[in-house]
């Protein structure tokens, strides 16, 4: 029970930086009035991301010192992830607020946003080492010691925690949308993009001269 609470809290409150490309993703969408598909992309990523926890979990005690040689092509494919999603958020994203409930979109297209939000989440291994560093914390800072279901409980509350924060996000955003004009929303879209941009180029001009 302790554990689940643990990993409830840690997904939920890890999440509500609009700084991961799942979270950005989620956030794009309740812009442009797309509720149903944030939540989707919202859940795929909680998914992914509770299933690269549950990979942490083992990996902190097993994988040790491996991790040198994971990280920079962890962090290679974040650069390239961030990348892309700069590029898609400045040139791509081109849509207009829809005035449709939330319950209208197709099931199709809810299962496509769901893949997307899951395939984000399982092409950023940098989740791996983000997790594992978490749980280590939390073994560090608590007598917690995840054994048997335990270990299943925490990444699945994460996944939960991390969905939840999402759900909650939307609803705000549905709630208070009406106060924002469209023009003003897709400055900001294409402002992410532009930092998402940077962020890549000079993380990637670190990893080359480290």
């Amino acid at each position: 029970m302790i554990a689940c609470l643990a990993g409830f809290l840690m997904g939920f409150i890890g999440s509500m930086p609009i700084a991961g490309p799942t979270s950005l993703l989620v956030f794009h969408r309740g812009m442009v009035a797309r509720y149903r598909d944030g939540w989707a992309v919202g859940l795929g990523g909680g998914l992914g991301e509770g299933i690269y926890c549950a990979i942490a979990i083992y990996a902190v005690s097993t994988l040790g010192d491996n991790f040198t040689f994971f990280t920079p092509l962890a962090k290679a494919v974040s650069i390239f992830l961030l990348l892309a999603l700069g590029l898609y958020f400045i040139f791509v994203l081109q849509e207009t607020p829809g005035n449709s409930p939330l319950g209208e979109s197709s099931t199709a297209d809810w299962r496509r946003q769901f893949c997307i939000g899951l395939g984000v989440a399982a092409f950023n291994p940098t989740l791996l080492i983000t997790w594992s560093g978490s749980v280590a914390v939390l073994y560090s800072l608590s007598d917690l010691t995840f054994q048997g279901y335990d270990r299943i409980g925490f990444a699945a509350s994460v996944a939960v925690g991390i969905v939840t924060w999402f759900s909650i996000l939307l609803a705000l955003m549905r709630r208070f949308s009406g106060r924002f004009s469209f023009a003003m929303l897709q400055r900001v879209i294409r402002s992410i993009g532009v930092v998402l941009l940077v962020v890549s180029m000079v993380s990637g001009a670190r990893m080359i001269i480290l």
